[in-house]
């Protein structure tokens, strides 16, 4: 029997699941599409896409479903029902989830094909919707490795990198929602920086200019190392040197009247470093405290 892919599902046509879908019948997929809003399937149609009444309509014929929706609960509401995907897959069939939803989801939906006796694999995507028209998504992917790389074609149809996190699909889930995170504390950061700028008299395009030389710079590569290696003796800059500035721009951002939560809040996780004695270690150290915190040794 062969386990080649030809029949793929899509439900979930919003602004990163139709570029994906589209770059599906691209490559040569035989492609059903189906969403709640019936006029979001006509773009695909127009590439030869059959249009499905229902989840379990899409499902029925489909060597794989790709799902593609807002959150856990629209996850539930196609997967599950009378006319969920559940009710139409076939036996063997591989349902792989892109949406960014819980763990927890994963979990629930790994039990649930297992019990079914179909595959569920979880892929979310890094990218915003121009990468996602232009193939240039960043996949995380978890499964069983055999199953993933049945996928591999068809998940090379829609990402640019794949990287494999291992067997349990929740695992993905979990990565992709750290990595949001780490970005958007990164915007709101900047977004904190551009107001200090504005209310110091510092022209924000001068501030955007560092910003493009910081992120690309490899002491930030240098010290992602450390902090992965949780090696913070050779100090290129102390711990107590880092508190002595941390204290300086929440003194200058009084002056401002420019709130900083964040720094009153690295504020407190630097005095604790210092309870902890790591003042001469390299002040990246401070992540040390994030680690006790989580509990982890």
């Amino acid at each position: 029997m062969s386990h080649e892919i030809r029949n793929v599902a899509f439900l979930g046509l919003g602004k990163m699941g139709s570029p994906m879908a589209a770059n599906i019948a691209k490559a040569g997929f035989e492609l059903t599409v189906y969403n709640r809003t019936p006029e979001k399937m006509q773009p695909l149609l127009a590439l030869g896409a059959r249009a499905a009444n229902s989840p379990r309509d899409a499902a029925r014929r489909a060597d794989v479903v790709v799902t593609n929706l807002m959150d856990d609960a629209s996850v539930r509401a196609v997967v599950s029902g009378a006319e969920g995907i559940i009710a139409g897959l076939p036996a063997g069939a591989i349902h792989i989830g892109t949406t960014t939803n819980s763990p927890a989801l994963a979990a629930e939906l790994t039990t649930l094909h297992r019990d079914h006796g179909s595959h569920y694999v979880a892929a979310p995507v890094l990218g915003r919707p121009d990468a996602a028209a232009e193939k240039r998504l960043v996949g995380l992917v978890a499964g069983d490795h055999e199953i993933v790389e049945r996928c591999r074609p068809l998940l090379a149809s829609f990402t640019a990198t794949l990287t494999y996190l291992g067997p349990e699909p929740r695992v993905a889930n979990s990565a992709k929602l750290a990595l949001n995170y780490f970005i958007i504390l990164l915007i709101d950061l900047m977004g904190e920086v551009y107001a200090w700028a504005e209310k110091s008299g510092i022209s924000t395009e001068v501030m955007g200019g560092f910003f493009r030389a910081f992120l690309g710079h490899p002491g930030l590569q240098a010290y992602a190392a450390k902090i992965r290696a949780r090696d913070f003796a050779d100090a290129g800059f102390e711990l107590s040197g880092g508190l002595k500035d941390l204290d300086l721009m929440l003194a200058a951002a009084e002056e401002i009247a420019m709130p900083l939560p964040h720094a009153a809040m690295l504020r407190d996780k630097f005095a604790e470093a210092l309870r902890r004695g790591l003042e001469h270690q390299d002040w990246s150290a401070i992540t040390e405290v994030t680690r006790a915190r989580a509990g982890i040794p």
